[in-house]
């Protein structure tokens, strides 16, 4: 089980690093694709968009991890208690965090975005634990 939930991380992190390339180095392409090319505003959304998708770059990241996590535990039947970390990092750390970020410190939705990456880095690094120290020790 070690070795597939092994594979499983390193394919899934590829994937989650090749879109993170992306969005760090296209994204005024990804972002142009739905601007008018006469529109005036233009290079300020482009600008605009390019530090999104840094943060969404991140998010990707750190939402891949713990989406890998938490389907490895459901996999083994282990539910509730990774269902009480999710909720816990999602309400007590993302959302305080994004509010904190991009309203308080005055980063708007880049803000919003890393708040809500912190509360996904949280669930991911808590649900790994959970994954790689109780459910492969008890098994294996």
């Amino acid at each position: 089980m070690a070795r597939g939930a092994s594979v499983v991380i390193i394919m899934s992190l590829f994937v989650a690093a090749v879109t993170t390339a992306a969005f760090l180095l296209v994204p005024d392409i990804m972002v142009g694709w739905f601007l008018d090319a006469d529109d005036p505003d233009r290079l300020e959304i482009l600008r605009i968009g390019a530090v999104l998708f840094a943060a969404a770059a991140l998010f990707q990241l750190v939402d891949g991890a713990q989406v890998i996590a938490l389907s490895l535990l459901r996999g083994v039947q282990d539910t509730r208690f990774p269902m009480v970390i999710a909720v816990l990092s999602y309400w007590a750390v993302g959302i305080p965090a994004s509010y904190v970020l991009g309203f308080v410190v005055g980063l708007g939705g880049v803000g919003v975005w890393l708040g809500l990456a912190a509360g996904l880095a949280f669930a991911g690094v808590l649900l790994m634990h959970r994954f790689w120290r109780v459910t492969i020790r008890r098994v294996g």
